[in-house]
This record gives structure tokens, C-alpha cells and sequence, in this order.
């Protein structure tokens, strides 16, 4: 639900103390400017107060209000030339009048106040004359060109103590919010998404990023890319867009802020360069062991069938049907429909008869029901973490399990324990593979929704969940290495959806005795499995207790990379090669 109101007296302090240029106006006497009222500052100085004769050109409207831009720019670069002017209705100008508003200036808050979004400067209530007809544009700013250089490393340093936008990218944005801009070509570093976005950076921006081999960028701990682009496409543009295409010509439009982000609603038809990313199949040796992990999102019976035969095609075709996949968010057998049901056999048979109907091998599975509504999830859902495992790779599971931590196999572990309240718990399964003992962990560790936004209000950002991921991974690592100590022969296995990168402390914490994070043997700029507004990082991992049997290591890019309407899943899978041999003596 949105939400108008005045901006919070907390808000007011931290936003505010940019430095505005010049003395404060007796609004009453005087008109004026834009940029007078934009000020430079994240609030405008005049914020609350009645304004007249505001003068600008229409540049867009929407359902409720118009843009509109100064004709008269002062020379500061700081203080943005475009305001948006709420009517509450549609608006009766088009773009290309001339008019004169007269009203209130307010800071609004776009979404939730829990959302913690940065406000939008606007008049409202307003008395809108128009002056004049068919003018023409003013010229529009180029970003990333000479004109306006966006800082390539850094969000926010100061906490909104300093307005610098040459410094900071929220301070940059802010000095255009609501101006007319244009982007002269860029390459598209997230793919269309169902909001029909698209993120490109300027070229001359890839020189200066970590980007993947196909034309990801990779977000590091010290670099959010705050060069990011977001072009929000209008319903004209139908295109489908994969990552490693470029933007073709230029796209104009009004740089608007809307679900903690600032966002180039463009004009017309954007055109894109056409990439089709090839997605080559893993190559594995018969005599290894292959295990994957993939967030398959929630997959659902009474979802799209083309699901279940994308994934099924994923597992065969380009993961070489691995001996193990551990998949998550599998919903129940009823799907979103909140009725009590947590049995997921019909599903899970679904995907299973798929894969055999492609001319994959038989799957066999373990998983373990959770109570209704007790791990988070959509509502009903009961989403959970399956092992699939084929029945003719030489993997038996362990029927009668005689260890004093393990008393059933399969079993979830921590379901007791604080840190699994309302989420998913870990799934441990033993097998029996060529001599050896394997245990294998499958976890799906808490989610990052409440994480504050990249370009929000909380700077540096809040991550409300990350104490609870940190204490999930001490309580798997704990017991991983209590179990380890008394049983040093069996191999550990985990793998699964961390939802935390890889330079993150729950990284850190669970790779700090005796796991080791495969996805070490790979280049860094190839190390994602999800991509969010641009940013390529991993969430997808899997750990092993002992690294010399790894033989390859892979993150094949099967939807990160593509349109939203190509995708199966959210996540790319991940997947580890072992090659145990023959068993030594202990």
C-alpha cells in the first residue's frame, strides 16, 4: 500500500544536512526556481511550505501528476532542474507546455515507511496555468558521458552528512531526480525483468568493474556499482533482453525514484542489440561423483507446466544428470493454497517422472515434511529442501543410521533451536558411495527480503536477518564439527542456498573449521548465481570437508543470464565434481 505523508523528523535530519547554495527565499514575495526548491539536499529546503508561479516545461505525466523542467537552469551542478507535480488525477497539459503551478512543496515517501525509501520532491495541491504550447524540450543531461561522470564505486560514505554528488551515486541521482536525461549507449548487465527493466552501465564503465566472461557485473564487498542504470521500459518495448547485449542509439527519459531505486523511465522504443548467451553442457567423468544444488522457485504443481520441463531439461541436458541434486523451495502438494497440507510427493514425482520422460535416469528422493506454515515461505506453500539421488549411481542411503547425532535418515537438525523459527530447517541425508560414507547437508538459510535498499534511507544499509543467518550457520557448522571430530572417516557435504555472499560472515562462520567453499577453485568474476537490479553475486554454494577430491567446480548461468520470460528459475545452479577413487585405509 503507498503511503503520503510528511516526512518523519528523523528523516528530516539525516536527509537535510546537504548543503544548500544560497540564503532561504521569502517564498511569499519572490517565485522560485527548481532548483531553488530541489535545493542541494535529499529534502528540499522548502519543504512544507506554499510555493507560486513554480515555471517549468512539461517533460512526462503520469496517471497522477507531470514532470516538469526549469527553462532558466542556475549553473549548479548539486541542485536538480525537474520537479514532479502531484494532481491526484490524470493531468490536463501535455508535454511541451509551458506552465506556471503554484502549491505546496512535500517530500513524499514512495511504499512503506518500513521500506525505508528516500523521498521525492513534489508540489501538490496545485494550481497548474499553462503559458504556452508545443515547446520544445530542453536539452537533457547525459549520464556517463562528460557532462555528468557517475561515481563507480561508491553509494553513500558519509551517512547524508555531506551532499557530493561527485562522490557519493545517492547524491548524484538526487541531483537529477525528476530531470530529463539521456543514456548514449551502455551494455546490459540485467536482463529484463518482469517489471520490464532493464539495467545497463555506459560502456566506458566496463574497463572499471568486475564483469563475467558473459557480460555480468559482479558486486564486491567493497563495490555496490553505483553506475547501475535501471530503464524503465514502457509497454512499447516488448523485446526480449539477455544479459551481453548492448543499448543501441540512446534512451531518454525522466529519472524517477520508485522501490529503493532511481530509475530512467525512458520515452518510446529502446533498442537493444540481440545476445543469445550460450550456455555450454558440464562435462563429467562416469566414474566421479556429481553433486548440483538449484533454488528451483517455487515450484509448485498448480504452477506452469513448462517449469517442471525446464528444469527437468536443465538437469539433464546442461548439469549432465547429476548423481545428486539438492533442490529448495519445492511447495507442497497444494501449492499457494493455505489448507493444511505439507506433503510435497506429488510435486516431487512430478519433476522426477519429467526427467524420465526426457530420457534422463531415474531419481529416487529424501525429504522431510515440515509443520504446516513453520518455514517461512509463501504462505501455504511450505517450501522445503528435496535430495533427489539416482538409484543406479552406486549411492545407497543408510538405512539404520547407529550414530548418537543421527538417529533417522533423512532428518532435519535445529528445529528446536531459535535461530530455525519461521524458516527452513537443515535437511541431513548419510549415503553409501564406493566404500565411503557421506553425509550431505542441504540448507536454505534465511532470506535477505528485509534487507534495506542499496539507495534507501539506511546508509550504510540494514540487513535485519543477518544475525539470524550468522547464528544458523554457527549451529550447522557446531554440529558438523562435533560430528566430524567423532567420526573423521565420513565425508561432509553442504550445499544449498546460503542467501548470503561469499565474503559475508555467514560465509565466514561456516568455512572456519572444517569446510572448505568449493567455489574457491573458479575465477572470482564467474562466482554468481543470482543477479539483483544488475549486481551479479552468490547466494548458491556448496562446502566440502575435504577439497583434494574436487575435480571441477561450475556455475552454469542457466537464468541469471536471460529475459525474465526464458527463465525456469531465479537462480542458476551450482555444481561440484568429486572424484573419491578408490577408499584409502584409515
Amino acid at each position: 500500500m503507498t503511503i503520503r505523508l510528511r516526512n518523519l523528523a528523523l528523516l528530516l535530519v539525516l536527509l537535510t544536512s546537504g548543503c544548500y547554495v544560497g540564503e532561504k527565499q521569502d517564498t511569499q514575495n519572490a517565485p522560485l526556481s527548481i532548483a531553488q526548491i530541489q535545493g542541494c539536499a535529499h529534502v528540499s529546503p522548502f519543504d512544507g511550505q506554499n510555493v507560486s508561479d513554480v515555471r517549468g516545461v512539461v517533460t512526462a505525466k503520469n496517471h497522477n501528476g507531470f514532470y516538469m523542467q526549469s527553462t532558466t537552469p542556475d549553473e549548479l551542478d548539486c541542485s536538480s532542474e525537474g520537479i514532479f507535480v502531484f494532481t491526484d488525477v490524470f493531468p490536463d497539459v501535455v508535454p511541451g507546455d509551458e506552465v506556471s503551478v503554484s502549491g505546496r512543496v512535500q517530500e513524499f515517501i514512495p511504499g512503506q515507511v518500513k521500506d525505508q525509501n528516500l523521498t521525492l520532491t513534489e508540489i501538490v495541491e496545485p494550481e497548474v496555468k499553462i503559458l504556452s504550447t508545443h515547446n520544445l524540450l530542453r536539452a537533457y543531461m547525459v549520464i556517463g558521458s562528460s557532462d555528468r561522470k557517475v561515481p563507480d564505486k561508491i553509494i553513500d560514505n558519509d551517512g547524508f552528512r555531506i551532499f557530493d554528488p561527485d562522490e557519493d551515486g545517492i547524491d548524484f541521482f538526487e541531483s537529477l531526480e525528476s530531470m530529463l536525461v539521456s543514456i548514449e549507449g551502455g551494455a546490459v548487465v540485467g536482463p529484463r525483468n518482469t517489471y520490464n527493466e532493464v539495467v545497463i552501465i555506459p560502456q566506458e564503465y566496463r574497463s572499471l568493474n568486475h564483469i563475467s566472461e558473459s557480460g555480468a557485473l559482479l558486486q564486491t564487498e567493497n563495490d555496490a556499482n553505483p553506475e547501475r542504470l535501471i530503464l524503465n521500459l514502457n509497454k512499447e518495448n516488448k523485446q526480449q533482453v539477455n544479459i551481453g547485449a548492448a543499448l543501441q542509439g540512446r534512451a531518454v527519459g525522466v529519472l524517477e525514484y520508485a522501490y529503493g531505486n532511481y530509475k530512467v523511465k525512458t520515452f518510446g522504443l529502446v533498442a537493444f542489440s540481440e545476445n543469445n548467451p550460450v550456455i555450454p553442457r558440464v562435462n563429467t567423468q562416469q566414474n566421479s561423483l556429481t553433486l548440483a544444488t538449484y533454488n528451483v522457485k517455487n515450484l509448485s504443481l498448480q504452477g506452469e507446466a513448462r517449469r517442471f520441463r525446464g528444469i527437468a531439461s536443465h538437469i539433464i541436458h546442461h548439469l549432465s544428470a547429476p548423481d545428486i541434486v539438492v533442490l529448495h523451495e519445492v511447495l507442497d502438494n497444494s501449492g499457494e493454497v493455505d489448507d493444511g497440507v505439507v506433503s510435497a510427493t506429488d510435486t516431487i514425482k512430478r519433476l522426477i517422472d519429467e526427467i524420465a520422460r526426457q530420457g534422463g535416469p531415474t531419481y529416487s528422493f529424501l525429504a522431510v515434511d515440515p509443520e504446516n506454515n513453520a518455514d517461512g515461505g509463501i504462505p501455504g506453500g511450505n517450501i522445503r529442501s528435496v535430495i533427489l539421488y539416482q538409484t543406479g549411481s552406486g549411492l545407497t542411503p543408510v538405512e539404520e543410521p547407529e550414530y548418537e547425532e543421527i538417529t533417522q535418515n533423512p532428518m532435519v537438525i535445529g528445529d528446536s533451536q531459535w535461530p530455525f523459527n519461521a524458516t527452513r530447517k537443515p535437511l541431513i541425508a548419510l549415503f553409501d558411495y564406493k566404500e565411503r560414507r557421506l553425509m550431505l547437508v542441504a540448507v536454505h538459510l534465511t532470506s535477505r527480503s528485509l534487507d534495506s535498499a542499496l539507495f534507501g534511507r539506511a546508509q550504510p544499509i540494514e540487513r535485519l536477518e543477518e544475525e539470524k543467518r550468522i547464528e544458523q550457520a554457527r549451529y550447522i557448522e557446531q554440529f558438523l564439527y562435533d560430528f566430524h571430530r567423532n567420526h573423521p572417516e565420513i565425508q561432509l557435504l553442504l550445499a544449498g542456498d546460503v542467501n548470503d555472499n561469499t565474503w559475508s560472515k555467514t560465509m565466514t562462520v561456516l568455512t572456519s573449521r572444517i569446510l572448505f567453499d568449493a567455489g574457491n577453485t573458479i575465477a572470482d568474476n564467474e562466482r554468481f548465481s543470482f543477479i539483483y537490479d544488475g549486481n551479479a553475486i552468490q547466494l548458491d554454494h556448496i562446502l566440502v570437508s575435504d577439497p583434494k577430491f574436487i575435480t571441477q567446480y561450475t556455475i552454469p548461468h542457466l537464468n541469471s543470464l536471460l529475459d525474465y520470460s526464458l527463465q525456469m528459475s531465479d537462480h542458476d545452479p551450482v555444481l561440484v565434481e568429486l572424484d573419491f577413487g578408490e577408499r584409502t585405509s584409515q
